[in-house]
């Protein structure tokens, strides 16, 4: 099967996705604003015809045509993340057609510039007539078909995977009665992530726990301010800000964590929350969106309130304290994750989405 993806070539959902699926014989061809070397794929850089000032309608429809051919050449073309492709009803027509939204094309996250009214009516447009829609969780499904106007019927729930073979609890097993305790968090220094309410919540977290130590992992527009907070809190020599890495080695990290904190104020999903969870780590997370779908409260790890940071505090404290709790929850979230999330049999799932919807299309043309 050819399957032409429209994506971020960047995207760490992508560079996981397309592997696999090229190890399962899908050939798969990548088209990206951001060309860069994905395994398992061919890249091209998105252009846009030549634009004519004199003619303006012929570089229209050079444009449709060359989407046309687009939409021909493959036997499913696949849209991760609803950017403005100059994909219209009629085009998406002229063969097989998935759309995958990802989060922020669909909910707009805390902090930034909402996308324009025109930007919004393509997305939904987009929705509507394709011949698949694909979410990461049944929260977002949800919120798929409300955006949309849409049966959520129609949206299957395709989930983010966890290759368990990479992250895993330590061997030998982590020490929960250890004197020093770590916590961590990697989601990034954006506003949606939490971070500042994450260092907001620590100084009551040290007076009961002294000895924890705080792991803060990755980059974004909030970094320094909350490397400042931190200053002005003085609680500066109990964190450690280590900068972003790649996706493999936050494993590394994990492995070294006693709790991993998640105090996002908006997820469509949450991959991190399975990551930790797979890593034997117990989560504290935000009742948000999709990390409902991925943290069980009381049983893989704790739901706070977003924005909240005594309770966040209060609920790092309660695993802190209770390593018969941290033990529990780690296994429970790692049997979790193998029994709903493994990589491979998600994977296996996606080459499944495209035959169906394939077959699908063919009945109805």
């Amino acid at each position: 099967m050819n399957v032409c993806i429209l994506g971020d070539a960047r995207s760490v959902h992508l560079q996981r996705i397309i592997p696999g699926l090229a190890a399962r014989g899908i050939r798969v061809h990548l088209i990206t604003h951001n060309p860069s070397p994905v395994e398992g794929a061919t890249v091209e850089r998105f252009r846009v015809p030549d634009f004519g000032i004199r003619h303006v309608g012929r570089w229209h429809g050079r444009w449709r045509q060359m989407l046309r051919r687009l939409m021909r050449r493959y036997d499913v073309v696949h849209v991760h993340f609803l950017h403005d492709w100059g994909i219209t009803p009629e085009i998406a027509a002229e063969g097989v057609f998935l759309v995958t939204p990802w989060g922020s094309d669909i909910v707009d996250p805390p902090g930034e510039d909402p996308p324009s009214l025109d930007l919004v009516d393509l997305r939904r447009a987009l929705l509507r007539c394709a011949d698949g829609v694909t979410a990461c969780g049944p929260w977002f499904a949800g919120a798929i078909a409300r955006f949309a106007g849409i049966d959520a019927a129609c949206v299957a729930v395709l989930p983010l995977g966890v290759d368990t073979s990479v992250f895993k609890p330590p061997s030998p097993p982590r020490s929960h009665g250890r004197a020093v305790l770590r916590v961590g968090f990697f989601k990034g220094f954006r506003p949606v992530y939490g971070p500042t309410y994450l260092i907001r919540a620590i100084p009551t977290v040290i007076d009961v726990c002294p000895d924890v130590r705080f792991d803060l992992v990755g980059d974004g527009p909030q970094r320094l301010a909350c490397v400042e907070l931190a200053a002005r809190l003085e609680v500066e020599p109990y964190l450690f800000f280590a900068p972003p890495q790649p996706h493999r080695n936050v494993a590394n990290y994990l492995a070294g964590w006693d709790v991993s904190v998640i105090p996002s104020l908006c997820e469509s999903f949450g991959v991190a929350a399975l990551e930790s969870s797979a890593a034997g780590v117990p989560v504290v997370a935000s009742r948000v969106g999709g990390l409902v779908d991925t943290v069980i409260h009381g049983q893989t790890g704790l739901l706070t309130p977003p924005a909240a940071p005594e309770q966040l505090a209060d609920a790092i404290i309660t695993l802190l304290r209770n390593p018969q709790m941290r033990r529990r929850m780690g296994e429970e979230g790692r049997r979790f994750v193998c029994e709903r999330f493994e990589w491979s049999e998600i994977l296996d799932e996606w080459v499944e989405t495209y035959q169906r919807v394939r077959e699908c299309k063919a009945v109805m043309v």
